[in-house]
Protein backbone atom coordinates (compact mmCIF):
# COMPACT_ATOMS: atom_id res chain seq x y z
CA UNK A 1 0.00 0.00 0.00
CA UNK A 2 1.51 3.34 -0.73
CA UNK A 3 0.51 6.60 0.51
CA UNK A 4 -1.84 7.68 -2.14
CA UNK A 5 -3.26 3.98 -2.18
CA UNK A 6 -6.54 5.06 -0.37
CA UNK A 7 -7.32 7.51 -2.89
CA UNK A 8 -10.43 6.50 -4.69
CA UNK A 9 -12.06 9.66 -6.24
CA UNK A 10 -10.21 12.76 -8.42
CA UNK A 11 -11.11 15.38 -4.78
CA UNK A 12 -9.78 12.79 -2.63
CA UNK A 13 -6.84 12.50 -4.77
CA UNK A 14 -5.93 15.88 -4.66
CA UNK A 15 -6.52 16.60 -1.00
CA UNK A 16 -4.03 14.18 -0.19
CA UNK A 17 -1.52 15.39 -3.17
CA UNK A 18 -1.48 18.49 -0.64
CA UNK A 19 -0.16 16.52 2.30
CA UNK A 20 2.55 14.54 0.28
CA UNK A 21 5.47 15.08 -0.97
CA UNK A 22 5.70 14.57 -4.90
CA UNK A 23 9.31 13.91 -4.31
CA UNK A 24 8.44 10.65 -2.64
CA UNK A 25 5.86 9.00 -4.85
CA UNK A 26 6.78 6.05 -6.37
CA UNK A 27 5.21 4.70 -10.06
CA UNK A 28 2.17 3.52 -8.34
CA UNK A 29 1.17 6.67 -7.00
CA UNK A 30 2.27 8.12 -10.59
CA UNK A 31 0.16 5.46 -12.22
CA UNK A 32 -2.81 6.50 -9.36
CA UNK A 33 -2.02 10.39 -10.18
CA UNK A 34 -2.59 9.42 -13.95
CA UNK A 35 -6.33 7.57 -13.52
CA UNK A 36 -7.64 10.62 -11.55
CA UNK A 37 -7.17 12.73 -14.34
CA UNK A 38 -8.20 10.68 -16.78
CA UNK A 39 -5.08 9.54 -18.44
CA UNK A 40 -5.09 5.85 -17.70
CA UNK A 41 -4.16 5.22 -21.40
CA UNK A 42 -0.78 6.63 -20.50
CA UNK A 43 -0.16 4.31 -17.87
CA UNK A 44 1.67 1.78 -19.69
CA UNK A 45 3.78 4.32 -20.93
CA UNK A 46 4.85 5.96 -18.01
CA UNK A 47 4.89 3.33 -15.48
CA UNK A 48 5.45 0.17 -16.67
CA UNK A 49 7.76 0.81 -19.69
CA UNK A 50 9.76 4.07 -18.70
CA UNK A 51 9.18 3.38 -14.47
CA UNK A 52 8.38 7.35 -13.82
CA UNK A 53 8.37 8.29 -10.00
CA UNK A 54 7.72 11.47 -8.49
CA UNK A 55 11.24 12.56 -9.01
CA UNK A 56 11.65 12.34 -12.86
CA UNK A 57 8.14 14.18 -13.02
CA UNK A 58 9.49 17.02 -11.35
CA UNK A 59 12.74 17.17 -13.99
CA UNK A 60 10.28 16.71 -16.56
CA UNK A 61 10.61 18.98 -19.60
CA UNK A 62 7.65 19.72 -22.33
CA UNK A 63 10.43 18.53 -24.80
CA UNK A 64 10.17 14.42 -23.03
CA UNK A 65 6.64 14.26 -23.76
CA UNK A 66 7.41 14.80 -27.69
CA UNK A 67 10.71 12.87 -27.60
CA UNK A 68 11.38 9.10 -27.43
CA UNK A 69 11.19 7.07 -25.39
CA UNK A 70 7.76 8.32 -24.57
CA UNK A 71 7.05 10.23 -28.06
CA UNK A 72 3.57 11.05 -27.58
CA UNK A 73 2.41 11.92 -31.12
CA UNK A 74 -0.97 13.67 -30.32
CA UNK A 75 -0.69 17.32 -29.61
CA UNK A 76 -3.74 17.23 -27.26
CA UNK A 77 -2.23 14.49 -24.90
CA UNK A 78 1.30 16.60 -24.38
CA UNK A 79 -0.23 19.45 -23.58
CA UNK A 80 -2.61 18.10 -21.07
CA UNK A 81 -0.27 16.27 -19.83
CA UNK A 82 2.37 18.88 -19.92
CA UNK A 83 0.08 21.21 -18.24
CA UNK A 84 -0.58 18.74 -15.09
CA UNK A 85 2.77 17.92 -14.87
CA UNK A 86 3.78 21.40 -14.58
CA UNK A 87 1.10 21.91 -11.54
CA UNK A 88 2.47 19.42 -9.82
CA UNK A 89 6.02 21.17 -10.87
CA UNK A 90 5.00 24.45 -9.26
CA UNK A 91 3.34 23.14 -6.50
CA UNK A 92 6.88 21.55 -5.08
CA UNK A 93 8.34 25.05 -3.88
CA UNK A 94 11.19 23.59 -1.96
CA UNK A 95 12.03 21.22 -4.73
CA UNK A 96 12.96 24.76 -7.12
CA UNK A 97 11.34 28.38 -7.47
CA UNK A 98 8.33 28.07 -8.65
CA UNK A 99 7.48 27.99 -12.14
CA UNK A 100 5.32 31.09 -14.07
CA UNK A 101 2.69 28.84 -15.56
CA UNK A 102 0.35 29.96 -18.45
CA UNK A 103 -3.04 29.14 -19.08
CA UNK A 104 -2.90 25.90 -20.94
CA UNK A 105 -5.44 23.97 -22.51
CA UNK A 106 -7.85 23.22 -20.18
CA UNK A 107 -10.18 19.95 -20.49
CA UNK A 108 -11.92 18.12 -17.89
CA UNK A 109 -10.17 20.06 -14.89
CA UNK A 110 -12.16 20.03 -11.40
CA UNK A 111 -12.86 22.67 -9.09
CA UNK A 112 -9.73 21.95 -6.90
CA UNK A 113 -7.12 21.82 -9.82
CA UNK A 114 -8.64 25.42 -10.91
CA UNK A 115 -8.45 26.76 -7.02
CA UNK A 116 -4.84 25.03 -6.99
CA UNK A 117 -3.55 26.73 -10.17
CA UNK A 118 -4.86 29.99 -8.53
CA UNK A 119 -3.05 29.68 -5.63
CA UNK A 120 -0.08 29.33 -7.18
CA UNK A 121 -0.45 32.08 -9.59
CA UNK A 122 -1.12 34.44 -6.96
CA UNK A 123 1.56 33.04 -4.42
CA UNK A 124 4.55 33.23 -7.58
CA UNK A 125 3.17 36.75 -7.73
CA UNK A 126 3.37 37.57 -4.03
CA UNK A 127 7.12 36.63 -4.61
CA UNK A 128 7.88 38.49 -7.13
CA UNK A 129 6.54 41.21 -4.82
CA UNK A 130 8.64 41.02 -2.09
CA UNK A 131 11.87 40.32 -3.54
CA UNK A 132 14.03 43.20 -3.50
CA UNK A 133 11.61 46.23 -3.85
CA UNK A 134 13.22 47.69 -6.85
CA UNK A 135 12.38 50.15 -9.26
CA UNK A 136 12.25 48.65 -12.97
CA UNK A 137 14.58 51.98 -13.59
CA UNK A 138 17.01 50.92 -11.52
CA UNK A 139 20.19 49.82 -12.91
CA UNK A 140 20.93 46.36 -11.91
CA UNK A 141 17.21 45.81 -13.08
CA UNK A 142 18.27 45.39 -16.21
CA UNK A 143 20.29 42.66 -15.66
CA UNK A 144 17.70 40.37 -13.58
CA UNK A 145 16.24 37.29 -14.75
CA UNK A 146 14.23 34.42 -12.69
CA UNK A 147 17.33 32.83 -11.50
CA UNK A 148 19.12 36.05 -10.24
CA UNK A 149 16.14 36.84 -8.32
CA UNK A 150 15.66 33.12 -6.99
CA UNK A 151 19.79 33.35 -5.34
CA UNK A 152 20.36 37.38 -5.03
CA UNK A 153 17.12 38.56 -2.99
CA UNK A 154 16.84 39.33 -0.35
CA UNK A 155 12.89 38.63 1.28
CA UNK A 156 11.23 42.11 2.16
CA UNK A 157 7.67 41.22 3.80
CA UNK A 158 8.07 37.20 4.36
CA UNK A 159 10.41 35.59 5.85
CA UNK A 160 13.81 37.86 5.74
CA UNK A 161 16.95 35.86 5.62
CA UNK A 162 19.95 38.32 7.13
CA UNK A 163 21.41 40.49 4.90
CA UNK A 164 24.89 39.92 6.45
CA UNK A 165 27.10 36.75 7.38
CA UNK A 166 28.21 38.94 10.10
CA UNK A 167 28.09 42.63 10.61
CA UNK A 168 31.23 42.34 12.06
CA UNK A 169 34.33 44.39 10.37
CA UNK A 170 31.18 46.77 8.33
CA UNK A 171 31.97 49.71 10.01
CA UNK A 172 36.02 49.22 9.52
CA UNK A 173 35.17 48.86 5.86
CA UNK A 174 33.50 51.95 5.50
CA UNK A 175 36.35 53.24 6.91
CA UNK A 176 38.82 51.91 4.16
CA UNK A 177 36.77 52.81 1.22
CA UNK A 178 36.51 56.07 2.96
CA UNK A 179 40.07 56.39 2.61
CA UNK A 180 40.27 54.54 -0.46
CA UNK A 181 38.17 57.20 -1.79
CA UNK A 182 40.37 60.11 -0.29
CA UNK A 183 43.60 59.34 -1.61
CA UNK A 184 42.38 58.82 -5.04
CA UNK A 185 40.24 62.31 -4.67
CA UNK A 186 43.86 64.13 -3.84
CA UNK A 187 45.76 62.02 -6.39
CA UNK A 188 43.30 62.80 -9.07
CA UNK A 189 43.78 66.42 -7.84
CA UNK A 190 47.39 66.29 -8.21
CA UNK A 191 47.23 65.11 -11.57
CA UNK A 192 45.16 67.76 -12.24
CA UNK A 193 47.53 70.33 -11.38
CA UNK A 194 50.42 68.86 -13.28
CA UNK A 195 48.35 68.27 -16.90
CA UNK A 196 47.12 72.11 -16.71
CA UNK A 197 51.09 72.81 -17.04
CA UNK A 198 51.52 70.91 -19.29
CA UNK A 199 48.18 71.50 -21.39
CA UNK A 200 48.92 72.25 -25.24
CA UNK A 201 48.95 75.84 -26.89
CA UNK A 202 45.74 76.91 -28.42
CA UNK A 203 47.83 78.93 -30.68
CA UNK A 204 50.00 76.03 -31.71
CA UNK A 205 47.41 73.24 -31.34
CA UNK A 206 43.90 74.07 -32.21
CA UNK A 207 40.75 72.46 -31.09
CA UNK A 208 40.41 68.95 -32.67
CA UNK A 209 37.63 68.29 -35.07
CA UNK A 210 33.90 67.58 -33.31
CA UNK A 211 30.86 66.91 -34.73
CA UNK A 212 28.55 68.06 -31.81
CA UNK A 213 30.76 71.11 -31.08
CA UNK A 214 31.45 71.88 -34.64
CA UNK A 215 27.88 72.57 -35.13
CA UNK A 216 26.83 74.02 -31.44
CA UNK A 217 26.93 77.20 -30.54
CA UNK A 218 28.87 77.64 -27.33
CA UNK A 219 26.17 78.96 -24.39
CA UNK A 220 28.59 80.47 -21.52
CA UNK A 221 26.21 79.49 -17.98
CA UNK A 222 25.25 76.08 -19.37
CA UNK A 223 28.63 75.22 -17.53
CA UNK A 224 27.37 75.86 -14.44
CA UNK A 225 23.83 74.75 -14.62
CA UNK A 226 25.10 71.59 -15.06
CA UNK A 227 27.07 72.16 -11.72
CA UNK A 228 24.11 73.12 -10.21
CA UNK A 229 22.49 70.08 -11.25
CA UNK A 230 25.18 67.50 -10.10
CA UNK A 231 24.72 69.91 -6.12
CA UNK A 232 21.23 68.87 -6.71
CA UNK A 233 21.50 65.08 -7.23
CA UNK A 234 23.97 64.91 -4.73
CA UNK A 235 21.82 66.61 -1.95
CA UNK A 236 19.08 64.07 -3.56
CA UNK A 237 21.45 60.75 -2.66
CA UNK A 238 22.24 62.45 0.84
CA UNK A 239 18.53 62.19 1.62
CA UNK A 240 18.71 58.47 0.57
CA UNK A 241 21.46 57.81 2.64
CA UNK A 242 19.75 59.56 5.69
CA UNK A 243 16.63 57.42 5.57
CA UNK A 244 17.98 54.05 4.11
CA UNK A 245 18.21 51.25 6.48
CA UNK A 246 21.45 49.90 5.14
CA UNK A 247 23.23 53.28 4.29
CA UNK A 248 26.84 51.70 4.86
CA UNK A 249 26.43 49.24 2.30
CA UNK A 250 25.25 52.22 -0.53
CA UNK A 251 27.97 54.87 0.92
CA UNK A 252 30.82 52.51 0.47
CA UNK A 253 30.08 51.33 -2.96
CA UNK A 254 29.79 54.73 -3.55
CA UNK A 255 32.74 55.75 -2.35
CA UNK A 256 34.38 52.41 -3.94
CA UNK A 257 33.23 53.22 -7.14
CA UNK A 258 34.35 56.59 -6.81
CA UNK A 259 37.46 56.25 -6.27
CA UNK A 260 38.28 53.71 -8.62
CA UNK A 261 36.75 55.75 -12.08
CA UNK A 262 38.80 59.02 -10.72
CA UNK A 263 41.87 56.55 -10.09
CA UNK A 264 41.74 55.52 -14.13
CA UNK A 265 41.04 58.93 -15.05
CA UNK A 266 43.56 60.45 -13.54
CA UNK A 267 45.95 58.05 -15.44
CA UNK A 268 44.30 58.77 -18.88
CA UNK A 269 44.40 62.83 -18.34
CA UNK A 270 48.24 61.89 -17.20
CA UNK A 271 49.08 60.15 -20.56
CA UNK A 272 47.42 61.70 -23.27
CA UNK A 273 47.22 65.84 -23.28
CA UNK A 274 44.22 66.57 -25.89
CA UNK A 275 44.09 70.52 -26.78
CA UNK A 276 41.80 72.53 -25.77
CA UNK A 277 38.06 72.27 -26.84
CA UNK A 278 37.33 76.06 -27.50
CA UNK A 279 38.99 78.77 -28.03
CA UNK A 280 37.15 80.31 -24.91
CA UNK A 281 38.97 78.40 -22.48
CA UNK A 282 41.62 80.82 -21.25
CA UNK A 283 43.92 77.91 -20.76
CA UNK A 284 47.78 78.76 -20.68
CA UNK A 285 49.83 76.75 -19.45
CA UNK A 286 51.92 77.09 -15.85
CA UNK A 287 54.75 77.00 -15.08
CA UNK A 288 55.25 74.11 -11.70
CA UNK A 289 56.19 76.80 -9.40
CA UNK A 290 57.12 75.98 -5.64
CA UNK A 291 55.91 72.88 -3.67
CA UNK A 292 53.77 74.88 -1.65
CA UNK A 293 51.84 76.55 -4.56
CA UNK A 294 51.27 73.28 -6.06
CA UNK A 295 50.14 71.64 -2.53
CA UNK A 296 47.64 74.72 -2.84
CA UNK A 297 46.31 74.38 -5.73
CA UNK A 298 45.75 70.88 -5.23
CA UNK A 299 43.76 71.63 -1.94
CA UNK A 300 41.97 74.30 -3.45
CA UNK A 301 41.10 71.79 -6.35
CA UNK A 302 40.30 68.91 -4.22
CA UNK A 303 38.00 70.84 -1.51
CA UNK A 304 35.91 72.93 -4.05
CA UNK A 305 35.41 69.47 -6.11
CA UNK A 306 37.07 71.31 -9.31
CA UNK A 307 33.44 72.89 -9.12
CA UNK A 308 33.59 76.22 -11.25
CA UNK A 309 30.95 77.76 -9.69
CA UNK A 310 33.76 77.60 -6.61
CA UNK A 311 36.00 79.49 -8.64
CA UNK A 312 38.23 76.29 -9.89
CA UNK A 313 38.94 76.15 -13.33
CA UNK A 314 41.30 73.72 -14.58
CA UNK A 315 42.78 72.75 -18.22
CA UNK A 316 43.80 69.92 -19.83
CA UNK A 317 41.40 67.13 -18.16
CA UNK A 318 39.71 66.23 -20.91
CA UNK A 319 39.93 62.32 -21.17
CA UNK A 320 37.23 61.96 -19.46
CA UNK A 321 34.78 64.33 -17.72
CA UNK A 322 34.87 64.14 -14.34
CA UNK A 323 31.43 66.08 -14.07
CA UNK A 324 29.55 63.01 -16.36
CA UNK A 325 31.22 60.72 -14.39
CA UNK A 326 29.54 62.52 -11.25
CA UNK A 327 26.58 62.77 -12.72
CA UNK A 328 26.36 59.22 -14.15
CA UNK A 329 27.20 57.81 -10.66
CA UNK A 330 24.52 59.59 -8.54
CA UNK A 331 22.01 59.32 -11.02
CA UNK A 332 22.59 55.16 -10.54
CA UNK A 333 22.68 55.18 -7.12
CA UNK A 334 19.46 57.01 -6.69
CA UNK A 335 17.35 54.99 -9.17
CA UNK A 336 19.07 51.90 -7.71
CA UNK A 337 18.36 52.11 -4.15
CA UNK A 338 14.89 54.18 -3.67
CA UNK A 339 11.76 51.74 -4.26
CA UNK A 340 9.48 51.87 -6.96
CA UNK A 341 7.10 54.34 -5.69
CA UNK A 342 9.97 56.89 -6.29
CA UNK A 343 9.52 56.59 -10.13
CA UNK A 344 8.71 60.45 -10.60
CA UNK A 345 11.61 60.99 -9.05
CA UNK A 346 13.77 58.29 -11.20
CA UNK A 347 12.53 60.04 -14.10
CA UNK A 348 13.86 63.41 -13.17
CA UNK A 349 17.03 61.04 -12.17
CA UNK A 350 17.87 59.91 -15.53
CA UNK A 351 16.74 63.52 -17.25
CA UNK A 352 19.19 65.03 -14.86
CA UNK A 353 21.73 62.83 -16.07
CA UNK A 354 21.29 63.29 -19.56
CA UNK A 355 20.74 66.81 -19.85
CA UNK A 356 23.67 67.68 -18.04
CA UNK A 357 25.85 65.88 -20.00
CA UNK A 358 24.60 68.02 -23.19
CA UNK A 359 24.73 71.35 -21.09
CA UNK A 360 28.70 70.34 -20.78
CA UNK A 361 28.89 69.83 -24.62
CA UNK A 362 26.77 73.03 -25.27
CA UNK A 363 29.44 74.45 -23.10
CA UNK A 364 32.33 73.41 -24.94
CA UNK A 365 33.97 72.32 -21.71
CA UNK A 366 34.80 68.79 -23.05
CA UNK A 367 34.90 66.58 -26.28
CA UNK A 368 31.99 64.63 -27.12
CA UNK A 369 34.35 61.76 -26.96
CA UNK A 370 34.88 62.44 -23.32
CA UNK A 371 31.44 62.62 -22.23
CA UNK A 372 30.50 59.78 -23.82
CA UNK A 373 33.50 57.56 -22.49
CA UNK A 374 32.40 58.94 -19.33
CA UNK A 375 28.76 57.65 -19.17
CA UNK A 376 29.65 54.32 -20.75
CA UNK A 377 32.51 53.73 -18.04
CA UNK A 378 30.86 54.98 -15.10
CA UNK A 379 27.60 53.07 -15.90
CA UNK A 380 29.19 49.60 -17.17
CA UNK A 381 31.31 49.80 -13.60
CA UNK A 382 28.33 50.55 -11.67
CA UNK A 383 26.63 47.44 -13.29
CA UNK A 384 29.19 45.10 -13.23
CA UNK A 385 30.28 45.70 -9.52
CA UNK A 386 26.31 45.36 -8.39
CA UNK A 387 25.65 41.84 -10.49
CA UNK A 388 28.96 40.38 -9.00
CA UNK A 389 27.77 42.07 -5.50
CA UNK A 390 24.17 40.37 -6.29
CA UNK A 391 24.96 37.20 -7.00
CA UNK A 392 24.79 35.33 -4.06
CA UNK A 393 27.07 32.31 -5.67
CA UNK A 394 30.13 34.60 -6.18
CA UNK A 395 30.19 34.94 -2.37
CA UNK A 396 31.09 31.04 -1.45
CA UNK A 397 34.43 31.13 0.24
CA UNK A 398 35.58 28.03 -1.95
CA UNK A 399 35.84 30.32 -4.97
CA UNK A 400 39.42 31.86 -4.86
CA UNK A 401 38.91 33.32 -7.94
CA UNK A 402 37.08 36.29 -7.16
CA UNK A 403 39.73 36.79 -4.10
CA UNK A 404 42.40 37.25 -6.86
CA UNK A 405 41.07 39.09 -9.91
CA UNK A 406 39.22 41.18 -7.47
CA UNK A 407 40.56 41.48 -4.29
CA UNK A 408 39.16 44.91 -2.94
CA UNK A 409 36.01 44.14 -4.08
CA UNK A 410 36.13 40.55 -2.06
CA UNK A 411 36.67 42.29 0.96
CA UNK A 412 34.09 44.76 0.53
CA UNK A 413 31.22 42.45 -0.40
CA UNK A 414 32.07 39.00 1.18
CA UNK A 415 29.72 39.06 3.78
CA UNK A 416 26.28 40.48 1.60
CA UNK A 417 24.57 37.81 0.62
CA UNK A 418 21.69 38.86 -1.45
CA UNK A 419 20.91 42.23 -3.55
CA UNK A 420 20.11 45.08 -1.02
CA UNK A 421 16.42 46.04 -0.15
CA UNK A 422 15.16 49.08 -0.67
CA UNK A 423 14.18 49.65 3.11
CA UNK A 424 13.51 53.09 4.65
CA UNK A 425 13.23 53.68 8.42
CA UNK A 426 13.68 57.05 10.42
CA UNK A 427 17.07 57.65 11.56
CA UNK A 428 17.88 57.55 15.39
CA UNK A 429 17.69 61.67 15.66
CA UNK A 430 14.26 62.27 14.24
CA UNK A 431 13.42 58.61 15.82
CA UNK A 432 14.13 59.79 19.23
CA UNK A 433 11.88 63.10 18.82
CA UNK A 434 9.35 60.82 17.15
CA UNK A 435 8.75 58.41 20.22
CA UNK A 436 8.84 62.17 22.74
CA UNK A 437 5.86 63.36 20.14
CA UNK A 438 4.14 59.79 20.65
CA UNK A 439 4.99 60.10 24.23
CA UNK A 440 3.64 63.79 25.12
CA UNK A 441 0.27 63.02 22.81
CA UNK A 442 -0.10 59.88 25.25
CA UNK A 443 -0.14 62.00 28.48
CA UNK A 444 -2.23 64.79 26.96
CA UNK A 445 -4.90 62.19 26.00
CA UNK A 446 -4.64 60.44 29.94
CA UNK A 447 -4.91 63.85 30.60
CA UNK A 448 -7.95 64.67 28.71
CA UNK A 449 -9.82 61.49 30.00
CA UNK A 450 -8.91 62.83 33.44
CA UNK A 451 -10.74 65.88 33.17
CA UNK A 452 -13.31 64.40 31.12
CA UNK A 453 -14.21 62.01 34.16
CA UNK A 454 -13.78 64.92 36.33
CA UNK A 455 -17.14 66.95 34.49
CA UNK A 456 -18.65 63.65 33.98
CA UNK A 457 -18.36 62.99 38.15
CA UNK A 458 -19.64 66.96 38.23
CA UNK A 459 -22.90 66.13 36.38
CA UNK A 460 -23.64 63.28 38.49
CA UNK A 461 -23.61 65.12 41.52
Amino acid sequence: MTKLRESKTNGDFHTNLNKFSVLSWTTTDVEEWLCSLNLSNFVDKFCNQNGIDGLTLLLMKEDDLRQAPLAIQRLVDVKKLWYHIRLLQCQEKNFYSPLSISTPYLHNDTNEQIQMLTSMKQQSFDNDNFKHNHSPLSPTHLLESNVHNMYSSCKIHSEQKPIFNTAKGEKRKLLVSFIYALISGIWTSFIMVVVHNRVPNVQKYPPLPDLFLDNIPHISWAFSVSEYIIVIMSVTFLLILIFHKYWNIILRRFFTLAGTIFFLRSITMLVTSLSVPGHHLDCTPLKYGTSIEIFTRCLQIFLFQGLSIQGVRSCGDYMFSGHTVVLTLLNHCITEYTTSDFYVVHLLSWFCNIFGMILILAAHEHYTIDVFIAFFLTSRLFLYYHSLANNAVLHSQSDKRLSIWFPMFSYFEKNVQCMVPNVFRVPWPLKSFHIHEDIIDERSSVKCDENNRNIHRQKQK
